[in-house]
């Protein structure tokens, strides 16, 4: 019973993350981090092709633009280009 009393003392100081929607818990005490989880940044190449084959799925000239617009200078705003040529025809 005393442990019971004990952990619910202890666990009332703390709090979930949940907004970063990773689970950690952390302290109510500013700045102190009791367990934290970090996770791995993307591969900015992967999230570039996977906007364009999204965008591309909507079929539009107007989706592509958009593409373009973001990303000018990737080879895949060329191929973009081509598939608005394409749509035109």
């Amino acid at each position: 019973m005393l442990f019971g009393i004990f952990l619910a003392l202890s666990l009332s100081d703390l709090n979930i993350a949940s907004h970063t929607g990773k689970s950690g818990i952390v302290s109510s005490r500013p700045h102190e981090v009791i367990e934290a989880v970090m996770e791995k940044p993307g591969d900015p190449e992967k999230a570039v092709e996977a906007e364009y084959r999204a965008l591309k799925s909507r079929g539009t000239r107007k989706a592509l633009e958009l593409f373009i617009r973001r990303h000018a200078d990737h080879p895949l705003a060329e191929q973009a280009r081509e598939d608005i040529r394409r749509l035109e025809k």
